[in-house]
């Protein structure tokens, strides 16, 4: 698909109202919302092309209602505000408009089955990453999360780095787990021939498992100085068996452990030793998947800044995170804003990315022990010249290129697990081209890197508050006209919190009371009590 197609089709998405957006990803997906099934009785020969990976359908001409305008009206490739108020009458007309949008809540029964002792659910707002080109092809991104401004930011990194080739991500081929088992009461001259008879038995494939791997581990004391020991504890090393297992497209979990204690009781076996723990490793650093992303400095330029200006700064910002562990810490927390964002609104298990994520931060997890800072950026930033832009005649800054990269050990699932259970992950994941995954863990790695550029971009030139209280403001704008509503039993215009938002950026107080006072000047209603913003 054509970029720039894509880029049109979804231009002034944030300016719709959510039933318009609601209406337009209907018309762009219509396998995924059930629009086929209608439609085809208005263009028979039409059928859509399910893709994978790259978001299908992703322009809105490509839907059959669309088709239909086009051959009407003798357009090409093209949306516009006729075309989509078009659209929207025909679904209108279809009754389609009307049904309910299949994205929403979880419904109670569901998540009664889910876990013990449910007493209900809770929402988080849904909304789409776009402008991201991943290996040339075009995709949007859904993310759930509760905090204003990522998914904007995101959306504009994204912009600006498509404007020139976009994402390259990589990610293994064999989509990996690691089961651990490990054993205890070995004394430490049976430790060498213990290892060795694994060499003879080794597991090299069937059942899921290709290798298997053996790590001999120091004891230390307890650090709580309070301990008593309560048994003998004569050992001094564990002994701790890898099982090298091949999930496929699960995230393999439930696998990984169940194979663990299959196999314990023939380890032991085999070793002598006592069985300790079976369970899985939430790291797996053979399931390493990067993004990167190259772009000349001139695209860079960013507000009143040059790309020169940006760029250098950017440099700052990820060199300070290099030595100061305080700050590399907030730091990778901006990349987990789009990771964990990503994994909500997919299913996925966002506490063992957390987890495996900030272990690969450490130098000892990296292997790298020359650094003095034991914990460090998770992203990279350098720039480089372009050896064909410098062939070309291009000099001095015109042929330097800034780049970045992120790589992570993510562990995710498109098969089996809570996916099938809940069906907005199953709409999210269509939005996305139905991904492996392979594919989802490179999504993932796009979305961090493009969130922490963002993040590193507006720290480094306006500051992250000028564009974060826009959105904050409307927030407490919203909890103002709610109070205001529950307090008068009376309702205001929805435009009204625009206004009111506008209203306190320009007065300088973004708060509650500030907002019920602007209430009460563009609407006379009786005093509004006392409410607290939560």
């Amino acid at each position: 698909m054509n970029p720039n197609l894509h880029g049109s089709a979804w231009s002034g998405f944030y300016k719709k109202t959510l039933k318009e957006r609601q209406n337009q990803l209907k018309i762009a997906f219509p396998d995924l919302f059930n629009l086929p099934s209608t439609a085809t009785r208005i263009v028979p020969s039409v059928s859509p092309v399910p893709s994978v990976y790259s978001t299908p359908l992703t322009s809105i001409c490509n839907s059959p209602i669309s088709r239909e305008y086009s051959e009407e009206n003798d357009t090409l490739n093209s949306i516009n505000n006729e075309q989509f108020n078009y659209l929207v009458k025909k679904l209108k007309s279809l009754n389609i408009d009307q049904e309910p949008f299949p994205i929403n809540g979880l419904d109670e029964q569901i998540a009664d089955k889910m876990i013990e002792n449910c007493v209900g659910t809770i929402g988080l707002p849904i909304g789409l990453a776009l402008n991201f080109i991943i290996n040339e092809k075009p995709i949007i991104i859904p993310m759930a999360i509760e905090e204003p401004s990522v998914i904007a930011a995101v959306s504009g990194a994204a912009k600006t780095i498509s404007s020139f080739k976009g994402f390259t991500a990589v990610a293994p081929e064999r989509n990996s787990i690691i089961a651990q088992v490990v054993l205890l009461d070995i004394p430490q001259n049976s430790m060498n021939p213990a290892i060795n008879k694994f060499c003879d038995n080794m597991v090299k494939r069937g059942g899921g498992v290709f290798d298997m791997s053996v790590r001999r581990i120091s004891r230390i004391n307890n650090r709580n100085k309070k301990h008593h020991p309560i048994s003998s504890e004569n050992f001094k090393e564990l002994l701790v068996v890898h099982l090298h297992i091949d999930v496929c497209d699960a995230m393999g979990a439930n696998c990984a452990s169940a194979i663990a204690e299959g196999v314990a009781p023939r380890l032991s076996e085999l070793t002598g030793g006592r069985i300790g723990l079976r369970i899985l490793s939430n790291l797996s650093v053979e399931r390493m998947a990067k993004a990167s992303f190259r772009i000349p400095l001139s695209l860079l330029h960013y507000k009143s800044y040059t790309g020169k200006e940006v760029a250098a700064r950017i440099i700052e910002a990820y060199e300070w995170a290099e030595v100061d562990y305080y700050r590399a810490i907030t730091h990778n927390k901006g990349i987990m804003n789009g990771i964990d964002a990503v994994a909500l609104a997919t299913g996925q298990d966002w506490r063992a990315i957390e987890a495996s994520s900030h272990a690969w931060a450490c130098d000892g997890v990296r292997g790298d022990y020359s650094q003095s800072n034991n914990y460090r950026p998770l992203t990279t930033y350098w720039i480089e010249k372009d050896d064909q832009l410098a062939a070309c005649g291009k000099e001095g800054d015109d042929c330097l290129m800034f780049c970045g990269e992120l790589e992570l050990p993510i562990t995710v699932g498109t098969a089996g697990g809570v996916i099938n259970t809940n069906p907005v992950y199953l709409h999210n994941m269509g939005i996305m081209g139905n991904p492996n995954a392979k594919e989802l863990s490179m999504i993932m790695v796009c979305i961090g890197l493009a969130q922490n550029f963002a993040s590193l971009r507006a720290l480094a030139t306006e500051g992250i508050q000028h564009g974060h209280m826009k959105l904050h403001a409307t927030n407490i704008a919203f909890a103002a006209l709610r109070c205001y509503e529950n307090e008068t039993n009376s309702s205001c215009p929805s435009h009204d919190i625009t206004s009111i938002a506008r209203r306190m950026i320009e007065k300088g107080s973004i708060t509650l009371a500030t907002a019920k006072e602007l209430i009460e000047e563009s609407l006379p209603k009786p005093q509004i009590s006392q409410c607290t913003y939560m």
